[in-house]
């Protein structure tokens, strides 16, 4: 009976990942198109090579592991032997890139706009997603360290002294500058956005334009593009790609929230080096500007050479000079993009100690329980966090919804009705006493945005999008109140962490870890929603439905929770076939998340704060306060108790 039980389980698993999920991308694929009216590069025949090439690569892959492995390509049922070979021999997860080579180019080959510049993207990150929530612990338990251990030729190497190979620097080489390229040119295709704003300031109109700069301006690409090469050691190899990656994710992270771009000026002469300026913005885009890619690159490749050839160091520090300075002379950048280059590049350099420094922040927080006791009330300072979480959420929908503040109202209310409904059904318990659950503010929110659009001439999606917009700066900081609690924290972990030691946080009193370094997952969840913001943000600015809006907020949203419920260390948790319940409705969010932006609604309006809002957010940030934050320790009513002594 347990044999077919499983082989049950793998009948359905091979059905949901071999069928329906590509009749799940392709229907996306179709339904948004109407909607990311983006060009499409006119390449089908690229699109049908590269179609190729990774469903070879996924089949190669799935060969491996079946003849090598004993087993089928299913993490949730591992093969028996761990396989390093063949298509693993190029990187850790053949089956995974092959996946998304064949989506990038079916999109590209069908010509579809939805397919190439949405699905695409975002199955990639679901995929990482995945592998990091789910894959990455299944295959630790069935091999232990070895699939960490395990190094392709495309992968990054050891944080060792030794020497790398040639060959090794030659493709992580080729690796660093195709994704980059690949991810920069898709930014000057899409050209410059209707929302755009140009970075040119007074300071840039007194400087000189100087055509010989553009030797030194071009003189970074085979400085830059050759790096990788001189990079003997594997740690300055290792480090080299990793601040590379990491610079890729900011700056055109900020491409996609920042719709800055040049103004480019008329070139007065028709001389060699300005026609050579000329032929370079034929290729370049005056939208992927800010920060500038350029001092990032020159900074970098300046910090490198110095590894390499120390003995030279005045002349890279020279040779990045020249080329920030020609950034500006040949007028191809703003002082403002050389400016937030620099920026990028010091936020990259330091990523480490900027990031503990936060965590020592996360930590101080964590770690600061107080409590004002007026007789038998108290009032705990973590409901001050909430309160600003909450009053953020309310002005961003009183901004969207001017005329209809008693529908905000309403959608604030119901969120935490809802929240706290959910949690004392979910996890309810006498240790518990009074939790909130984020899922129940969702139900608690989309039911009662139902009822709103019903009974008023308010549409459903505008409410929802609006909400949508509302809960990323709620959860952010919302998730300083968990910090102070104890709840939804981390597992151990030798990564850097936070430490709780307050004796009333859920973390000492019910997991029994005080003072053991875990894993900051509210941190995660903060940094989370600090992101997902500025993307949502910058769809309600580009006027996209409010139902798309709504849908890539619970696509985010699933997609960070479920990495980070699987690093979460509460006992209380409930599992269900082998993952945590809040995996399965982070998927479950993932999937009505597709759906939403399939469906076809108005965009949000025009935002302007209502009059009167700040006496309306002073009454709710004390509400929100009240309901967070105050206690009766001493009361037998149900939701009168937050603490217990």
């Amino acid at each position: 009976m347990a044999k077919i039980s499983v082989t049950l389980q793998k009948i359905v698993y091979a059905l949901v990942f071999c069928l329906l999920l590509p009749l799940l991308l392709q229907y996306w694929a179709r339904h948004t198109s109407e909607v990311v009216r983006l060009p499409v590069p006119p390449y089908p025949l690229v699109g049908a090579l590269l179609a190729a090439a990774g469903l070879s690569l996924i089949l190669w892959a799935m060969h491996n592991l079946w003849y090598r492995g004993g087993g089928l390509p299913m993490n949730a049922f591992p093969p028996q032997h761990f396989v390093a070979s063949g298509a693993y021999r190029l990187c850790r997860h053949p089956i995974y890139t092959g996946a998304v080579m064949l989506c990038t180019g079916t999109a590209l080959y069908a010509q579809s706009p939805g397919g190439l510049w949405l699905v695409s993207p975002l199955f990639a990150l679901l995929i990482v997603a995945y592998v990091v929530g789910f894959e990455r612990e299944v295959m630790a338990k069935q091999f232990g360290a070895r699939p960490m251990l395990h190094y392709g030729l495309f992968s990054l190497p050891p944080d060792n002294g030794h020497e790398a190979a040639f060959s090794r620097r030659l493709l992580l080489g080729l690796k660093v500058w195709l994704v980059w390229l690949l991810l920069y040119e898709a930014f000057v295709w899409l050209g410059v956005p209707p929302d755009a704003w140009y970075s040119n300031g007074a300071w840039d109109e007194v400087v000189p334009l100087w055509g010989f700069s553009v030797v030194f301006y071009v003189l970074l690409y085979p400085w830059a593009g050759l790096l990788p090469l001189w990079l003997r050691q594997n740690h300055q190899l290792r480090g080299f790609v990793l601040d590379v990656f990491y610079g890729i994710a900011l700056i055109f992270y900020c491409y996609l929230i920042i719709p800055a771009a040049v103004r480019y000026g008329r070139l007065p002469e028709n001389t060699l080096w300005l026609r050579w300026i000329a032929l370079g913005r034929e290729y370049d885009s005056a939208a992927a500007a800010l920060p500038s890619f350029h001092v990032f690159w020159a900074l970098l490749a300046a910090r490198y050479s110095c590894l390499c050839r120390p003995q030279w160091r005045m002349v890279w520090a020279l040779l990045a000079a020249l080329v920030i300075i020609s950034c500006l002379t040949t007028h191809n950048h703003t002082l403002t993009d050389v400016l937030a280059g620099m920026v990028a590049y010091w936020a990259i350099r330091y990523r480490q100690p900027i990031y503990r420094a936060l965590l020592r922040v996360a930590e101080y927080i964590a770690n600061s329980w107080h409590e004002w006791r007026f007789g038998r009330l108290w009032l705990i300072n973590h409901g001050f966090y909430a309160a600003l979480g909450g009053v953020c959420g309310f002005l961003v929908l009183a901004y969207l919804l001017p005329q209809y503040l008693w529908a905000v109202w309403l959608l604030g209310v119901a969120g935490f009705i809802g929240a706290g409904l959910w949690a004392q059904w979910v996890e309810g318990s006498s240790a518990l006493l009074r939790p909130f659950g984020y899922y129940g503010s969702v139900f608690g929110i989309v039911l009662a945005g139902c009822l709103i659009a019903a009974g008023s001439d308010l549409g459903g999606w505008t409410l929802l999008g609006a909400a949508a917009l509302a809960a990323c700066p709620i959860q952010l900081f919302g998730r300083c109140r968990c910090l102070i609690q104890g709840c939804c924290h981390g597992i151990p972990t030798d990564m850097p962490g936070i430490r709780f030691f307050h004796d009333k946080s859920r973390v000492c009193k019910l997991a029994g870890w005080q003072g053991k370094n875990l894993h900051p997952t509210q941190f995660y969840s903060i940094a989370a929603n600090f992101l997902s913001f500025f993307l949502l943000w910058r769809l309600y600015r580009l006027q996209m439905p409010a139902s798309f809006i709504a849908g890539m907020y619970l696509i985010l949203s699933g997609a960070f929770r479920f990495v980070e419920e699987s690093l979460r260390g509460e006992p209380q948790t409930p599992y269900f076939l082998g993952m945590r319940v809040y995996q399965w409705l982070a998927l479950a969010s993932v999937l009505a998340g597709i759906l939403f932006t399939c469906l076809p609604s108005a965009p949000l309006f025009s935002g302007s704060l209502p009059a009167g809002w700040p006496l309306h957010a002073i009454a709710y940030f004390v509400l929100i306060w009240c309901v967070y934050g105050l206690d009766y320790p001493n009361s037998t009513l149900r939701f009168s108790r937050l603490t217990q002594e």
